[in-house]
């Protein structure tokens, strides 16, 4: 059951109404998604501390970008890694053999 997935990473998110650059709130991002109009908004990657990011969310990984792929949405940190913890066995701890994914090692 133990699988680290190197390219899976959790990370702050922004989000947009495809086509704009106008910046959605978090609150305004559930609203659109529990309307079921995920194909209206564009999730990208931001940073900690970024002043656009509103959330986190899990992340894909590849040699040119991030990408997400309707993974869930969560306000904290916290969250997004107990996501990642129980769907794909991705364990965190403080310990050096914490089985953290490479792209987390590398951020």
């Amino acid at each position: 059951m133990n699988n680290p997935n190197p390219d899976l990473v959790v990370l702050p998110f922004r989000a947009t109404l495809v086509g704009t650059s106008d910046p959605l709130t978090f609150m305004q991002v559930v609203v659109l998604l529990n309307q079921g109009l995920r194909r209206h908004i564009q999730i990208e990657r931001s940073y900690p501390g970024a002043p656009e990011a509103i959330g986190w969310t899990v992340f894909h990984r590849t040699s040119r970008a991030y990408y997400y792929e309707n993974e869930p949405i969560f306000r904290s940190e916290r969250g997004a890694r107990s996501h990642i913890r129980k769907v794909y066995a991705i364990q965190y701890s403080l310990n050096t053999d914490d089985l953290m994914t490479y792209s987390h090692l590398h951020l």
